[in-house]
């Protein structure tokens, strides 16, 4: 008897959950909807109920029943974007970079594809809450280190722990390719470039190690398991991407003959410092770079100043596509400047919706959650944010509120916290 009533509670508790979830919708209107797909509307009505997107019309040629929402915000001169989404990320990974003891983004070896960052992620790291302030919702994490250094994820940034945040487990294989050349010096002193003289050595060790793969790959019924192989499999059958990271231009072209003579149908180039030169093997061979920063100085003395901020704009122009990432010294604290440093390059030519595409919609494509994420749509995931005015300039960043898997969060973090607390005893306004 007791079991009887339990199970009808249970039943009764899910019921009403369902219930309570399936009626409950939002509805924010009038506000500019950036779409992510190269598209807005200027009047928009976005509905949301549970964790999805169910409607998103003009308000100009679309009716509404107010009756029909249990909450409607108001939105008009307000912009609405699909949640950002950065690349080749550390978020999670490291928490203070000055402290070894907090970096957990690198093992030991030189070919570790077995390897998975998504295990070390942070649901609860402070810097998240920071990223997430201005618009930054999403990431791929990814391992660094020479060689094949392990598996990227894809992750939400409203998780309990890492298999709540986790999005698409081990989503891609990382990379990273020699240097023809190795830079001397430091970044405010760069020095001369030196011939790596065991490039052909490196290269021909990757592609030795590529080549036992694949054909481990082949049979599908191995007795003995190779965990590093069998971590490679996707990458053959294209349900993993492989991110090369890889600057110079014949470096870069190595890489396209690499890509080709494997077969491989999903590769991506992360940095690309001189992808702008070999536009034309990108386009032809379908590979898309991942913008590394934006803002940051020329790799040559004799370049231009501005050739990092026209970086984005060229390879658009030349039928490349584009994503972003923030990868380098002080990432942790740069990540949550990816909308402003985006914005540098629609002031330097890219084009506004072109550029949202680029940090929504392109990098969602390139993990393969595009089908949820990415855009807003109906049947989307209802991962978004409002905006008080422009979310790539610095000064209209405003979030008003956001929802990840129509969830709304907490805006609030440690900074804005001090902000208010120093403002309290100034007695200004924060």
């Amino acid at each position: 008897m007791k079991q009887a009533i339990f199970i009808l509670f249970a039943f009764v508790s899910l019921f009403a959950n369902g219930q309570s979830q399936t009626a409950h919708k939002t509805l924010i209107r009038y506000a500019t909807a950036h779409l992510g797909n190269g598209e807005k509307i200027d009047n928009s009505y976005i509905e949301l109920q549970g964790e999805s997107i169910t409607r998103v019309a003009d308000a100009n040629t679309s009716r509404i029943n107010e009756s029909d929402y249990d909450t409607i915000i108001e939105a008009d001169g307000k912009h609405t974007y699909p949640g950002f989404i950065i690349m080749d990320s550390r978020l999670g990974l490291t928490e203070i970079d000055a402290v070894l003891a907090s970096h957990d983004y690198q093992e030991v070896g030189d070919f570790l594809p077995n390897v998975r960052a998504l295990p070390a992620f942070n649901s609860e790291s402070k810097i998240i809450a920071t990223v997430r302030t201005n618009g930054v919702l999403m990431a791929q994490i990814a391992p660094t280190g020479l060689g094949i250094s392990g598996q990227s994820s894809a992750v939400h940034f409203n998780g309990w722990n890492w298999q709540d945040a986790s999005v698409k487990a081990d989503e891609g294989v990382f990379l990273t390719w020699p240097n023809r050349y190795n830079s001397t010096g430091w970044w405010a002193e760069p020095g001369k470039s030196k011939v790596n003289q065991t490039y052909g050595e490196q290269t021909q060790t990757i592609k030795d190690y590529f080549s036992e793969a694949q054909a481990y790959s082949k049979d599908s019924a191995q007795h003995e398991k190779n965990l590093r192989f069998e971590a490679m499999r996707g990458v053959y059958n294209d349900s993993k991407r492989l991110y090369i990271r890889v600057n110079w231009a014949k470096d870069i072209l190595d890489v396209v003959q690499f890509i080709r003579a494997n077969n491989i149908k999903k590769a991506t180039i992360v940095g690309g410092a001189e992808a702008h030169l070999v536009t034309t093997e990108l386009r032809e061979n379908n590979i898309a770079v991942i913008i590394d920063r934006v803002h940051k100085l020329p790799v040559h003395e004799d370049s231009p100043i501005d050739e990092p901020f026209k970086m984005a704009a060229t390879l658009v122009k030349d039928g490349v596509s584009i994503a972003f990432a923030t990868s380098g010294g002080m990432e942790a604290m740069i990540s949550r400047n990816l909308p402003f440093q985006v914005g540098t390059a629609v002031h330097y030519g890219l084009d506004y919706e072109t550029a949202i595409q680029s940090i929504t919609q392109t990098p969602a494509k390139l993990m393969g959650i595009d089908d949820v994420f990415g855009t807003l749509e109906s049947g989307k995931s209802a991962t978004l944010f409002l905006c008080e005015g422009d979310a790539l300039d610095m000064t209209g960043n405003q979030i008003i509120t956001a929802f990840i898997k129509g969830q709304m969060i907490d805006m609030t973090n440690h900074q804005t916290e001090l902000n208010e607390r120093f403002a309290k005893k100034l007695g200004v306004e924060p």
